[in-house]
């Protein structure tokens, strides 16, 4: 029984067992009148009437009893559903009627539902492949702004694993100022203490009613640098074409020339031998010395081409940098080995043993250019100390070459192809060591040293990577 607004109600069986013993029970009477309107024996009369009741009540508990057994069973396959088991089916092969239709209808319900099912959970698979696969860093946060949701390629930016920072706010990855601006944005921000260029994309999603956001961040820094290498590249062609039909002309001649004159001087000297007069002796000695000048400023020419030929052969290993044949390197070996080919120069190291995978002649090249840079800059400094200190954070190292020399001046120019300081510099040492590290999936940056004169050069690069 149940009690609902002070009102007492029966349960839908036993209304059903009411209208059971009603139904039953008038005709019960009737007969039982009837009988006893007849001349038989009390005890027949008895015995008929209780067999009469017996089945009435029975009967009616069983109508009850049935009903009750149905809609359990009825409940109990909703409730399997409600559970996520849609492989329940009712039994529709022994029941006819109304009954059979139900059971047909829940079974037919019941095979949509699973397959459904099946299909959402097919697309959820394929969800977290993508998300896990793709490039773009996806964060997820609440109405509250803490993290939801960090795929493995937001984990690799930020160097974080999800389940670190898990209901942190967004303010822990330094994004707190995204969700209050547009919706698409290129930016720069700090990741791993360094400045990184980024297109943001915010969105909304609604979950169980409550709105959420998705921040997408694409790191555009390396598409840059790409495009701007491509340029390079497509720039360094079309020169060295042009350059190379005029230097081979200009340095053939050169040859040519000097040459001829050689062969010139050696007449003119055998003809004022043998004339062996005054007039014809100065005359030589003016036209030697004018070929001398001739000579001079011929191997000038010759000289000059040769070097800007050099010069294009080196910009050109820029754009044909092959890809990183790497390997297991530990860091700290490959840094004191460093030390031989500097021997006698001030040079402190400063990290723990750590295994990477890298290409190691190339890693190599990147660090001797980079501390040839550094010596430079402390020409007049003689005391000056160049500190090397790399260490693990996650699953990145960080390589810091710390100077004392001069800093940067005009930073915005340093990854420029054909721009250099030095005198006897060709702008090639800073933009073939990046793009090293860039094929490496790591970045460097140069900037000047808060703490005192001098530059600081950091690479970042993924250990297993």
């Amino acid at each position: 029984m149940k009690i609902q607004q002070g009102r007492v109600k029966t349960s839908f069986e036993n209304q059903l067992l009411h209208i059971a013993l009603f139904i039953g029970l008038l005709p019960t009477t009737l007969l039982f009148y009837t009988l006893y309107s007849h001349e038989l024996s009390i005890y027949l009369k008895i015995m008929l009437f209780f067999l009469l009741l017996v089945t009435v009540f029975y009967g009616a508990f069983l109508i009850r009893q049935k009903v009750i057994v149905q809609f359990r069973t009825s409940a109990n396959l909703i409730t399997a559903m409600q559970a996520g088991d849609h492989a329940i089916r009712a039994n529709h092969l022994e029941s006819e009627g109304a009954l059979k239709e139900f059971n047909q209808v829940f079974n037919g319900l019941s095979l949509a539902l699973a397959e459904q099912q099946l299909i959402s959970r097919e697309r959820q698979i394929l969800l977290d492949k993508v998300t896990q696969q793709i490039d773009v860093a996806i964060i997820a946060v609440n109405q509250n702004s803490n993290i939801i949701l960090m795929n493995p390629a937001a984990e690799k930016l930020f160097s974080y694993r999800f389940d670190e920072v898990a209901g942190w706010p967004i303010s822990t990855l330094g994004l707190q100022d995204v969700l209050t601006h547009e919706s698409r944005q290129v930016t720069e921000f700090e990741v791993k203490a360094h400045k990184k260029k980024v297109f943001i994309h915010t969105d909304e999603y609604l979950e169980q009613g409550e709105r959420k956001k998705l921040i997408f961040i694409t790191d555009i820094q390396k598409l840059l640098h790409e495009e701007e290498r491509q340029a390079w590249q497509k720039l360094l062609r079309v020169l060295s074409h042009e350059i190379n039909n005029s230097l081979t002309p200009i340095a053939s001649l050169s040859d040519t020339l000097i040459r001829l004159i050689g062969i010139q001087k050696k007449v003119i000297i055998e003809q004022t031998a043998t004339e062996n007069n005054s007039t014809a002796i100065n005359t030589s000695v003016n036209n030697t010395e004018l070929f001398e000048d001739l000579e001079e400023g011929l191997a000038v020419i010759a000289e000059r081409a040769q070097s800007l030929n050099e010069f294009l052969l080196r910009y050109q290993e820029f754009s044909c940098l092959p890809k990183p044949d790497r390997c297991l390197v530990d860091l700290a070996s490959l840094m004191k080995s460093m030390l031989l080919l500097f021997d006698g120069y001030n040079i402190s190291l400063s990290g723990q043993s750590l295994v990477i995978y890298v290409d190691e002649k190339q890693l190599q090249q990147v660090l001797v250019n980079l501390i040839k840079n550094a010596q430079q800059a402390m020409l007049n400094n003689s005391n000056g100390i160049i500190t090397i200190e790399w260490q693990q954070k996650h699953d990145i190292v960080e390589i810091k070459l710390c100077d004392q020399g001069t800093g940067i001046n005009n930073s915005e120019n340093i990854f420029v192809p054909f721009y250099t300081t030095k005198a006897d510099g060709c702008g090639i040492g800073l933009v073939f060591s990046r793009q090293i590290i860039v094929n490496h999936g790591g970045s460097l940056t140069l900037t000047n040293r808060d703490d005192c004169q001098g530059a600081v050069a950091s690479i970042i690069l993924p250990i297993n990577n």
